[in-house]
C-alpha cells in the first residue's frame, strides 16, 4: 500500500506539471500567432475586395483570441473595426488592382450609426466608378439600408427582407422584483431620465415614449430617404410597403424594386467572375476587407505628425472589466497624448450609453486638460449620450452621425431595499450601532429614511448642476437653455445638431479630417489608443478577471443580463441613457 500511494503522488504530480507546461506551451504558441506579424499582401488585378459584415463589426480591430470565441458554435468568429473598413474602402477606391466591392450581410450587424457611416463609406467609393453588389439570404432593416446604396442588391430566392418600420420595447422588472422581496428606491433629475423607469412602472411613462418615438422617427427619416435616392422609389411608397410589410416574400421584394434579381451566392459568385474577366472553373479572385489592411498603402509618404484615435466603448465605470467597457483609466490615455509632441490633434470616438458620473468626470477632466493643448475633436458612434456626453463636452468640436443617440443630460441613483427579501423571505435579521444620524445612510437593509432621502437628492441635484453647467460652458448656452434640452431627454445626431449640442454631422474620417485641419496638419499617420494588451495577457485576463467567458456570452446573447449588472453596481450616482434602446 505505501508504494501504491508513492506511486500515485509521484504520477499525480507529473500529471500536474504536464498541465501546467502543456498550459503555458498553449498560451505561448496562440501568443506567437497572434503576435506574430504579417507578412504584406500582394494583390493581382481585378481583384474583388469582400465585405463581410455578418462578422462582428466593433469600434476598433481588436485581434483578442479569447474574444473571437463563440462558445455557442464552438469557433472562432473575425471582427473589424469601424476604422478600417471606412480606411480600406478609401483605400480600395484608389486602388487600380481593386475592381469593385462584393459586400455579404444579413440579419445582424452593427448599431444604425455604424451602419450608416460604411454605408457613407461605400457611396464614397462608388463616385471611383466601380462597383458595389451585395447578397443576403435575408435582410434586416439596418443591412438593406446598407444594401441599398450598392448598384445590385441580391437576395436568396427564398430569402426575407425586413422592412415594416421600426420598433423599441422595453423590458420592466418592478414587478419580478417585488415577487422576490426587492424594493429599488429611486432618485433622479431629468423628467426624461427613464433609465430607471424599468424599476419603477410596468409601462414606458409619457416621457419616455415621446423621446423614444422621437429618436425612431429621426432613424426612419434618415433610412426612408437614403433608401429612396438610390432605389428610385418614392418615401410615400416606401411607408405603404412598410405598413403592409408588403416585400416580405423574395417576389414581392423583386417587384417593389427594393432587390434586383433573386440568386442564390453560387450565382452571384458567377456574375463577379464575369466582371472580372474570369472562367467559370476559376476562383474568384478576392480579398476580405480584413486581409486587404495588409495590402500596401497607395500613396502614403511619411510625415512624423501623428492624430490620435481614442476610444470609449461601453458603459463607463471606475474600472474596466473589458475592450467593450470604460474605466476612469481612459485618462491616462490623454495625459499620454497630450505630452506627445509628435501627436498633433485626437479625435476621442464615443460607443457609450454612460454610467458612473464619477468616473465620467475623472475622465473629462484630463479630455479638459487635453483641449487646452492640442485640438480634441469628439467622433460619436451609436451613441455617446448621458456619461457619454458628459465626457465628449470639453471637445474642440463634436461631430455625431445623423443617428448617433446623444443627449440624455441627466443623473440618477438606486439603492435596492432587501429587507423583504433578505428577512420576510429568507429569515436573516439585522442591527447595529451608529456614532451619527446618516453612518447607515445607503443601507440595502433597510428602506430610506426621509432624512437619507433628502441627503441623496442633495447630492444629485448637484451632479445635475455640474453636468448643466459643463455643457453651458462649452456650448455656449445659459443653464437654463440646457436645461430646456436636458432633463435626461435623448436626441438623435441631426437633432442635436439642429439644438447645438453638436456641431457637424459626419463619421471617425470627417472627425479625423476636422482634426487635422484644426491642427493645421495637412498629411498625418494615425495612433491608436488606449495601447491594446497582449494577446498573453488579454489571455490571463480572462482567466483571472471578474467576467467569465460563460458571463460573456450570456451577456452577448441576452443583453439585458449586461444592463441589470452595470445599472446595479454602477456607482451610486449615475449618468446613463434609457435602459436599453433596440431597434428591430
Amino acid at each position: 500500500m505505501k508504494g501504491f500511494f508513492k506511486y500515485f503522488l509521484a504520477s499525480l504530480l507529473a500529471v500536474c506539471v504536464a498541465a501546467v507546461v502543456l498550459t503555458l506551451i498553449g498560451l505561448g504558441s496562440i501568443t506567437a500567432l497572434v503576435s506574430s506579424k504579417p507578412e504584406e499582401v500582394k494583390l493581382k488585378p481585378k481583384t474583388i475586395l469582400v465585405v463581410d459584415l455578418k462578422q462582428n463589426v466593433t469600434e476598433r480591430t481588436i485581434n483578442d483570441p479569447l474574444k473571437s470565441i463563440n462558445y455557442q458554435a464552438m469557433n472562432f468568429e473575425t471582427s473589424i473595426g469601424i476604422y478600417d473598413i471606412v480606411h480600406n474602402l478609401e483605400k480600395a477606391s484608389k486602388d487600380p488592382n481593386i475592381e469593385g466591392v462584393y459586400v455579404k450581410t444579413g440579419t445582424t450587424g452593427p448599431g444604425i450609426a455604424s451602419l450608416d457611416e460604411i454605408r457613407e463609406a461605400l457611396a464614397e467609393f462608388k463616385k471611383s466608378g466601380k462597383f458595389v453588389y451585395t447578397y443576403s439570404e435575408m435582410f434586416s432593416q439596418g443591412s438593406y439600408y446598407l444594401a441599398s446604396v450598392s448598384d445590385a442588391v441580391y437576395m436568396n430566392p427564398e430569402g426575407l427582407l425586413e422592412f415594416r418600420g421600426l420598433r423599441s420595447d422595453v423590458i420592466f422588472f418592478k414587478n419580478a422584483l417585488e415577487k422576490i422581496g426587492i424594493d429599488v428606491q429611486v432618485i433622479r433629475e431629468g423628467r426624461y431620465k427613464s433609465a430607471v423607469e424599468p424599476f419603477l412602472n410596468e409601462s414606458m411613462s409619457d416621457y419616455s415614449k415621446e423621446q423614444t418615438m422621437a429618436y425612431l422617427q429621426a432613424v426612419w427619416t434618415r433610412m426612408l430617404a437614403g433608401i429612396s435616392e438610390t432605389r428610385h422609389v418614392s418615401v410615400d411608397e416606401l411607408n405603404r410597403l412598410a405598413d403592409g410589410w408588403i416585400t416580405r416574400t423574395p417576389d414581392a421584394a423583386l417587384k417593389a424594386r427594393l432587390v434586383d434579381s433573386l440568386m442564390y451566392e453560387d450565382q452571384v459568385t458567377s456574375i463577379l467572375r464575369k466582371k472580372t474577366g474570369q472562367g467559370e472553373s476559376e476562383k474568384l479572385r478576392s480579398i476580405s476587407i480584413q486581409n486587404y489592411t495588409r495590402a500596401g498603402a497607395i500613396t502614403e509618404e511619411y510625415t512624423p505628425d501623428r492624430i490620435a484615435i481614442i476610444y470609449g466603448t461601453g458603459s463607463i465605470s471606475m474600472e474596466a472589466t473589458g475592450s467593450q467597457s470604460i474605466g476612469a483609466d481612459l485618462g491616462e490615455s490623454f495625459a499620454k497624448a497630450r505630452k506627445d509632441s509628435k501627436i498633433k490633434a485626437i479625435v476621442f470616438r464615443i460607443n457609450s450609453g454612460g454610467g458612473d458620473a464619477l468616473a465620467s468626470e475623472i475622465i473629462r477632466h484630463e479630455v479638459e486638460l487635453a483641449s487646452a493643448v492640442k485640438p480634441v475633436v469628439i467622433s460619436m458612434g451609436n451613441m455617446a449620450a448621458s456619461g457619454g456626453y458628459w465626457i465628449a463636452t470639453p471637445g474642440t468640436k463634436i461631430v455625431a452621425g445623423y443617428t448617433s443617440l446623444t443627449g440624455s443630460i441627466g443623473a440618477f441613483g438606486l439603492i435596492p431595499n432587501m429587507q423583504k427579501l433578505l428577512t420576510d423571505k429568507i429569515g436573516l435579521s439585522f442591527d447595529g450601532v451608529e456614532t451619527n444620524k446618516l453612518a447607515g445612510a445607503g443601507s440595502i437593509y433597510r428602506p430610506m429614511t426621509e432624512v437619507e432621502k433628502a441627503v441623496f437628492d442633495d447630492q444629485l441635484g448637484q451632479t445635475y448642476n455640474h453636468f448643466l453647467e459643463h455643457v453651458s460652458k462649452t456650448r455656449k448656452m445659459t443653464t437654463q437653455e440646457v436645461d430646456n434640452i436636458g432633463q435626461g431627454r435623448i436626441w438623435a445626431g441631426i437633432t442635436a445638431k439642429e439644438n447645438g449640442l453638436v456641431d457637424e454631422i459626419g463619421g471617425l474620417h470627417q472627425a479625423i479630417a476636422l482634426a487635422a485641419s484644426e491642427a493645421g496638419i495637412k498629411t498625418w499617420r494615425i495612433r491608436e489608443l488606449p495601447a491594446l494588451k497582449s494577446p498573453l495577457d488579454a489571455l490571463l485576463a480572462q482567466f483571472t478577471g471578474s467576467t467569465s467567458p460563460a458571463e460573456t456570452f450570456l451577456a452577448r446573447e441576452v443583453p439585458a443580463i449586461r444592463d441589470i449588472k452595470e445599472i446595479l453596481t454602477g456607482g451610486r450616482i449615475q449618468a446613463r441613457i434609457p435602459f436599453r434602446i433596440d431597434i428591430y
